[in-house]
Order: C-alpha cells, then structure tokens, then sequence
C-alpha cells in the first residue's frame, strides 16, 4: 500500500513498503516521479515489479 506522508506546494512524498525496506515516491507538481530507498538494491529489485508500473500509473493519472 501506498501512503501520502508529506506534501507542499512543489511537492507530494508517498512510502512504499516493499520486502526489505521501503520507497519514497517524490512526485513534482510538474507530474514528474522521482523515487528513493534507503538502499539501491530495493529500488533495483523495485523498478522491475509490477508494483513499480502500477504506481507510475496512479500517480501520472492523479490530479
């Protein structure tokens, strides 16, 4: 599950918990998605998931 932790006018940072930590989906007013993890491996394993694609989905379609 994804949950909205902090938000501002430039910004929205949503967690994900995944196996072996979390992601920070830092999502721009622009639309753009940046992501964060306290370490590579889980955004690597991450970016390779369905989870990954569903996300960059919702949150390009949410207004």
């Amino acid at each position: 599950m994804i949950e909205l932790i902090a938000e501002n006018q430039e910004v929205r940072i949503y967690r994900y918990n995944t196996v072996g930590g979390w992601i920070n989906v830092y999502q721009f007013k622009n639309g753009e998605l940046t992501f964060g993890a306290g370490k590579a491996s889980i955004l690597n394993r991450f970016e390779k998931t369905h989870v990954y694609d569903r996300v960059c989905k919702v949150l390009t379609h949410k207004k």
